[in-house]
């Protein structure tokens, strides 16, 4: 038998399972992040306590479940940087329900139904008017912090009861329930992304919008949903804020566009669309929180750590920038 034909059967079989492992979107920043756990953990020695990385988890939850709807909108090729105040106005909703009449449900539904309504607001802008993402967004971001101060009076809601807290407060098996609600809608998202025609859609929309409406893709459809899948998934999360904190001010959510934004392009997802995973926001979220945690542990100034977040997002950009170009090149 000659050299030829053993080895064609070895190139029929493809390449290895760490090969195909590492050609996913997200495998970067785990390695990424495991080399932050480890950098940490040599310099610090509170990072590896099991409550340190149990906290890790429980403030991630909050920015990963944003992340996990937002990530979803990229690939299809749009964006969203109405995310900090859209929290913070559902936040205000599920708080002033809550201390209204008590309970989980209702402040849930609420949360839910406020950032829905922002979140089609923003697709019909996007898909129907046809005013580019990045300014509706852009306005909406604006417009809702006005939203919150007109509602507020530029009060904080406070007296949140016990009950309405349970998402972010409680704990199962030691691990907190935001924790378990971030996995379950991971799960969910995962299902709906593999197992459904819109979450194939998304996939094929945001990598070549040309040849999907030459195959008769509902395009419009496919962003309009994904910006409704924002608002929906920040409105639960915002009972998770609104559970960790008790309380809600009126800056509640500032900033918070950076973050989540970091978390997907860091996970692995390209910022032009087309390409990502679910699982990448996920491990974004944790390396940002991680690389907070550690610089806290430091002593780190603030005004540094939002300079290292920036720098890590253009780089991360910079890379899929990169990564494009030869991909187009060996094609």
């Amino acid at each position: 038998m000659s050299a030829a034909t053993v080895a064609e059967p070895a190139a029929r079989r493809g390449p290895s399972p760490l090969r195909r492992w590492l050609l996913r979107p997200e495998a970067p920043a785990v390695l990424f992040l495991l080399a932050v756990v480890v950098l940490f953990g040599a310099l610090t020695d509170n990072f590896l306590r099991l409550a340190n990385l149990q906290q890790i988890l429980i403030q991630v939850s909050t920015v990963a479940i944003i992340a996990l709807a937002v990530n979803q909108l990229i690939i299809a090729g749009e964006i969203d940087i109405s995310m900090g105040s859209s929290l913070g106005l559902c936040a205000v909703a599920v708080g002033t329900v809550a201390v209204a009449t008590g309970g989980l449900i209702l402040p849930l539904l609420t949360g839910v139904a406020v950032g829905a309504l922002i979140g089609a607001t923003n697709g019909l802008l996007v898909t129907v008017a046809r005013v580019p993402a990045i300014i509706v967004t852009l306005g909406m971001l604006y417009a809702l912090r006005g939203v919150i101060f007109f509602v507020t009076g530029g009060a904080s809601v406070s007296g949140i009861p016990m009950d309405a807290r349970l998402v972010g407060r409680e704990r199962l098996f030691g691990v907190g329930y935001s924790v378990w609600l971030l996995l379950a809608l991971l799960l969910a998202t995962w299902f709906v992304s593999r197992h459904t025609t819109w979450g194939r859609d998304v996939y094929a929309v945001g990598g070549n919008q040309a040849a999907a409406r030459l195959a008769g893709l509902p395009i419009a459809r496919t962003r309009f949903l994904g910006f409704v899948g924002v608002g929906v998934f920040t409105g639960l999360a915002a009972l998770v804020y609104v559970g960790r904190t008790g309380g809600v001010q009126t800056s509640a959510g500032t900033g918070l566009e950076l973050e989540v934004i970091a978390a997907v392009v860091l996970g692995g997802t390209s910022i032009a669309g087309g390409r990502g995973s679910v699982l990448s926001p996920v491990v974004g979220a944790v390396l940002v929180s991680a690389i907070s945690t550690g610089m806290v542990l430091l002593r780190v100034p603030a005004t540094w750590q939002s300079a290292v977040l920036g720098a890590l997002i253009l780089l991360a950009i910079s890379f899929d920038g990169i990564r494009r170009r030869q991909v187009r090149g060996a094609a």
